[in-house]
């Protein structure tokens, strides 16, 4: 069985994808760092103004919400790129790898969602 690969048919435009899949990858790790920023800035925040309890709780929870949310953006684009990547160079392996990789990253996803959605409800009530 013969596959179909794009970078077959691209011809010269095959590394301007392949440069495209890294800068969408370098995205990800954007939006990864930007959150845990975010996140640690919530949390001394919290810490160096010495709230009391409730209030330092509710500043890590923001913290904890703002970077899950971007872990499941940061995992998102990432799946973008594993997608173009495996349309460029399709075989057996390169599928089976990126049916791995989006099966761990969905349960990922699904855990990390119903946390921020309880963290939600925390937070609101």
């Amino acid at each position: 069985m013969e596959t179909f690969s794009l970078s077959d048919h691209l011809g010269p435009l095959t590394p301007a994808f392949e440069w495209m899949v890294v800068v969408i990858e370098l995205f990800a790790i954007l939006i990864l760092i930007a959150g845990l920023v975010q996140a640690v800035r919530a949390f001394a925040s919290g810490e160096a103004r010495a709230c009391e309890g409730h209030e330092r709780g509710h500043r890590l929870n923001l913290g904890r919400l703002t970077l899950g949310r971007h872990i499941l953006s940061g995992l998102e684009v990432l799946i973008v790129a594993d997608l173009i990547r495996t349309m460029l160079h399709l075989n057996a392996e390169n599928i089976l790898l990126l049916g791995g990789l989006v099966a761990i990253r969905s349960l990922i996803s699904f855990f990390l969602e119903r946390e921020l959605t309880h963290l939600e409800k925390d937070e609101s009530s």
